[in-house]
């Protein structure tokens, strides 16, 4: 009875026991870190690939899954090696975009192995992350793709107002990427710089420019050149008081279709034909004529084309908002170079995105002039006045887009 009294050594015995269960938990969260880590890399994986395809489907879907599953395989996950599987869906098959068009959808899953739970029988364990990205209407407005001298030049009493937008600067010129002279206030929702920023005189730059980013790609890309609809016509000239076949001397109509050199002289009102104006050689505008136009692309074909306003041109120009040309109002070719000058006028009205990716944009506004307009061009040169707001706003099938995570 003595010995059923004795009660040393119990606690040794209770420790044993203990032990037991702790290291059983302390393996059960040793496999559950491990799986949560591998679920954290491949959600940055899946993250990265539903981005990726999202990007491509301006080009058509055909390139969806390869860009997907090759920025995948860039953040360690390779599908059909190691076991993976990355799955590319669009539309997406499950979550609250499902069967929605315009979503891409990436699945990746990969077996992880387990070293204490193998215990009780459970050797592997299949981890899977999901990720939903889409294109939405980009905040940007102003797309300057030069690489390297100022992209962005502003000089004397300039006022620009895009508050509602945002600033991109792709020149890597250390000093003057954005270049302002005099008395210049710019006012964006966001300013971003590759490069760096000069300012000289009393200029208000809102909000302070962010130095150093990631170039931006190009955003349009994408974009097909309209072709060549042939018959062009030569020698074209629109002259205020001397009339012709497009108009009796005071007001002109110019149809859609392939000219090989345009010249408004004086103070007329020509109405741009909706469509195509397919310029093979160069338009010049002299004087102070109104030029109207509605559903209207002026695409500039080659370096002998070109695009001029010598004047101060009341321009009232709006782009399609459908079709293969949606968005766009002027487009250049990007292989040429020529430098596009606008002069708006106070009653000016311009809607839609001037694509000019290697070129300079001049922009001279006045008063009033009001540029629903996003600008991708290779630099910009604005003078002047005037209000910048978001082409997106009056097009919310806008080409210009960003794309973005949604799941």
């Amino acid at each position: 009875m003595k010995i059923l009294r004795d009660e040393s050594g119990q606690t040794l015995i209770f420790v044993a026991l203990s032990m037991t269960c702790i290291l059983g938990f302390a393996g059960l969260a040793t496999d559950v870190g491990t799986m949560f880590h591998a679920k954290r890399n491949e959600q940055i994986a899946a993250d990265a690939a539903a981005i990726a395809g999202a990007a491509e489907l301006p080009y058509g879907t055909t390139n969806m899954t390869t860009a997907a599953q090759g920025a995948s395989a860039q953040n360690g996950f390779t599908n059909g090696t190691n076991s993976v599987t990355v799955t590319v869906n669009m539309p997406p098959q499950a979550g609250v975009y499902k069967g929605i068009s315009g979503y891409v959808e990436a699945v990746i899953s990969q077996p992880q192995p387990t070293f204490f739970m193998r215990l009780f029988s459970r050797t592997s364990m299949t981890v899977a992350a999901r990720a939903v990205a889409t294109n939405g209407s980009s905040n940007g407005c102003v797309y300057t793709l030069g690489t390297s001298g100022t992209d962005i030049l502003m000089n004397g009493t300039v006022d620009l107002t895009a508050a509602f937008c945002s600033v991109i600067d792709d020149s890597t010129n250390a000093s003057s990427a954005l270049l302002a002279n005099g008395a210049v206030t710019l006012d964006a929702q966001s300013i971003g710089v590759v490069g760096g920023v000069l300012s000289n005189g009393s200029n208000n730059i809102t909000p302070t420019p962010v130095t150093g980013i990631v170039p931006v790609a190009n955003p349009l890309a994408f974009e097909t050149p309209p072709p060549n609809p042939g018959g062009c016509v030569s020698g074209v000239v629109l002259q205020n008081g001397i009339a012709n076949s497009y108009g009796n001397g005071t007001t002109f109509t110019l149809p859609a279709g392939c000219y090989n050199g345009l010249t408004i002289n004086g103070s007329p009102t020509v109405t741009l034909g909706a469509g195509v104006l397919y310029m093979n050689g160069a338009m010049v505008v002299n004087g102070s004529p109104t030029v109207n136009g509605t559903d209207v692309t002026i695409y500039l074909a080659n370096s002998s084309a070109s695009f001029t306003d010598n004047g101060t041109t009341t321009l009232n120009l709006s782009a399609p908002t459908s079709g293969a040309d949606n968005g766009i109002l002027f487009y250049q070719n990007p292989s040429d170079t020529n430098a596009l000058t606008i002069n708006g006028s106070s009653s000016s009205n311009l809607k839609g995105i001037f694509y000019a990716p290697t070129a300079n944009l001049i922009v001279n506004g006045s008063g009033s002039t009001n540029f629903y307009t996003s600008f991708v061009v290779g630099s910009l040169t604005f003078n002047g006045t005037g209000t910048l707001l978001d082409y997106a706003s009056i097009n919310a099938g806008s080409p210009l887009t960003s794309t973005r995570l949604v799941e």
